[in-house]
């Protein structure tokens, strides 16, 4: 009983003490702008039919973001070395009035779409390439208003993106105006996306992600233009009990009657090897009967350094065949 009352009383003078070190969280100053980006270095290695021969690619990326009041500017900024120029990926002005409402205008990338290696649903967006399906893209100019809100019940989420793309002789070769409603709804995330283009068909778009378990994804997306070609993707993602993350996905495309399957299994710390990953890839086209497979393995050390390196050997190829790919990554 005395050690509960002495300890009664040691926190009640503690409390009284507490307005000597209390905080201040209008003084603690919130940094107006923050900034990320990396230097990267690749090296390939190609062993042709007849011969061979070497690529490099070397790039600089700065991402950098101003905010002030209800106003965010943010940029992304590449220096192409072997080019010597310098791109703006992005460099737009993002307005947010309320927590509803959201205006971005400039030159942007979007990320639509649900699938790894292919997006029949981007229509905004350059091609991905199913090589390097994480680079980041050149955007285009653009006003693109979102309304987003939160429910309780079935559906807990839904957003509305309109945007307008006007021609421009650089990036955008006609007036464009598309819609995109987003849903989660029974812990499912769904985009539903009409594109009008006043020198192109009409294209509609669906595409969808769920996770049936904690550990097994699935996903999907259906791009369609009026009058004229469709395409899809097929989908998931799987992580073994023993930590393999697999990755499928199967695409279509009916103008040139492309069919790919497209395999990736990755393995982190394998043989207990911190900071590393060891990947295996497989791109099947179907139509041409020819394989792409690739036997990757990465290493993060402490410093922000990255380092890739994969063998890739073609099936059927016409002119390379097999290339090493070489890449290095400085993250800041």
């Amino acid at each position: 009983m005395k050690k509960s009352l002495a300890g009664l009383m040691l926190l009640s003078s503690l409390f009284l003490q507490a307005g000597e070190y209390d905080f201040d969280f209008d003084k603690i100053e919130v940094k107006s702008y923050e900034y990320s980006g990396y230097l990267r270095s690749e090296y390939k290695y190609l062993n042709l039919r007849e011969g061979s021969d070497s690529d490099t690619f070397n790039e600089a990326l700065l991402e950098f973001k101003y905010f002030k009041d209800i106003f965010t500017l943010n940029s992304s900024l590449a220096a192409l070395l072997e080019d010597e120029e310098l791109n703006a990926y992005q460099l737009y002005l993002s307005i947010k009035p309320s927590e509803n409402h959201t205006l971005d205008i400039g030159k942007k990338t979007l990320r639509w779409g649900k699938g790894y290696f292919f997006n029949p649903v981007a229509f905004l967006e350059k091609p991905k390439d199913p090589l390097n399906p994480q680079d980041i893209k050149e955007g285009f100019v653009m006003a693109d208003y979102r309304y987003n809100k939160s429910y309780e019940g079935d559906l807990k989420n839904m957003m509305v993106n309109l945007l307008y793309l006007p021609s421009t002789s650089e990036f955008n070769n006609s007036e464009n105006l598309a819609l995109k409603l987003y849903l989660l709804y029974l812990d499912t995330d769904i985009d539903l996306i009409y594109l009008y283009s006043a020198g192109e068909a009409e294209k509609i778009g669906f595409d969808f992600s769920k996770n049936l378990e904690p550990h097994f994804e699935i996903h999907g997306e259906f791009a369609k233009e009026i009058g004229g070609y469709h395409s899809y993707l097929l989908g998931a993602k799987y992580v073994t009990t023993s930590d393999i993350t697999i990755t499928s996905e199967y695409f279509y495309k009916s103008d040139i009657d492309k069919k790919m399957l497209m395999h990736k299994f990755s393995k982190k710390e394998p043989f207990e090897i911190v900071y590393s990953t060891v990947y295996f890839k497989d791109m099947y086209n179907i139509k041409e009967d020819s394989h792409l497979d690739t036997l990757g393995f990465t290493y993060a050390f402490k410093n922000n350094i990255t380092i890739d390196t994969s063998y890739n050997h073609y099936t059927n190829g016409q002119s390379v065949d097999n290339f090493i790919w070489l890449k290095g990554y400085w993250y800041f």
